[in-house]
Parts: C-alpha cells; structure tokens; sequence
C-alpha cells in the first residue's frame, strides 16, 4: 500500500496531466471517512469476542451438565456456531488493526511525501519507475515480493490504489463481523431450541 501511494505521488509529480483532480481528493476524504469506522468495529469485535469465548469456556467447562440439558445434536451444532463465530471475529479484529495501522502509516508517508524536502527527493529521483518499483520488491520473500511489485503497477496507474485496498480490507472486516455476530446469535438459538423438556 506504501508502494502504491509512493508510485502515485511519484507518477502525479512527474506528469502534469495525471495530476490528482478533485475528484481523487473527493473520493479520498469520503473514503477515509468511512475507514475511520473500522477502528471501533474492531473494538465492539473484540468485546463479542470475549464474551463468545467466556461461553465456550463456560459451555465446555460444564458439558456434563449441558448435556443433560441439551440434546446431543445442539450442544454439537451450537459448539460449531460458536467456535465459527469466535474465528471469524478474531481474523475481523486483525484485519481492523491492520487497517487501523496502515491508515496511520499511510498518513505520515503522504504528509512526508507531500512536504516540500518529498517533493525535492521526487523530483531528483532519475531511476524510471518500473524499475524503481523492481528495486524496492526485491528485498522481500515471496509472496510479499509480488505483492510489491503489483502494488506499485496499480499505484502507476491509479492515484488512489492504496485507499481502494483499504477499503476491500474493510469491507472483509465488515463481513467477517456479521459472519461473527450471525453464528454467535445463532448458537445461543440453537441452544435454546435444543433444550430438552421433562
């Protein structure tokens, strides 16, 4: 993502017609915005979270007693909804970090780049941008590696591929904590609808 917005700025600053228009800007701000929400999704995950966990930890610690209870099939598709629920809100919780984080970094690279001394450094730079792109993947294993030489093709080409990629990473946390918040809802039915009458 840092290889993207560098290559933008890079790109715009060497080519007046593939300038940033107001429309980037636009688009960057409204999409900025939106990512913001990311940082207290994360939290409300990681409360679900804990919450799922302290039942499973309860619900397991006492199957004995669940199981005379419940019927045998609810207490397996319950633990199933669970334990679903308790993966898919912890990768949505590293996904919201990893946003969090990245949006973070990516500001201080743009008010680094942007600044005046980034500006000189751009403009003095006489390594062709390919090859650029070649030079700051190499160091970097496989996948990481393609990953960096893609990300810094796509910055080429658009000014906004870092931002995009934040917001596909967003959009998997949001989906990643309904998937949470749906199986969580769905074991405490299922134990509901399981419970076995006298």
């Amino acid at each position: 993502m840092v290889t993207q917005l560098f290559c933008s700025v890079k790109t715009f600053m060497s080519n007046e017609d593939q300038s940033l228009k107001p429309e980037h800007m636009f688009k960057k701000v409204i999409w900025r915005s939106t990512l913001s929400l990311c940082e207290t999704m994360e939290q409300g995950t990681t409360w679900s979270i804990t919450g799922i966990a302290a039942i499973i930890g309860l619900y397991l610690s006492h199957l004995d007693s669940v199981g005379q209870l419940v019927t045998r099939q609810g207490v397996r598709w319950s633990i199933l909804c669970f334990a679903t629920s308790l993966l898919a809100g912890a990768v949505s919780k590293q996904i919201g970090m990893a946003i969090t984080k990245g949006l973070t970094m990516l500001k201080e690279v743009e008010a680094t780049l942007y600044s005046i001394q980034g500006q000189a450094l751009i403009n003095k730079m006489t390594s062709p941008s390919p090859q650029l792109g070649e030079e700051i993947a190499e160091p970097f294993l496989w996948p990481l590696s393609r990953m960096m030489r893609d990300g810094w093709l796509r910055g080429m080409n658009d000014h906004l591929a870092a931002d995009k990629r934040f917001l596909v990473l967003f959009c998997t946390q949001l989906y990643l904590a309904w998937l949470h918040w749906f199986c969580a809802i769905a074991g405490l039915v299922v134990v509901a609808c399981s419970i076995m009458t006298a």
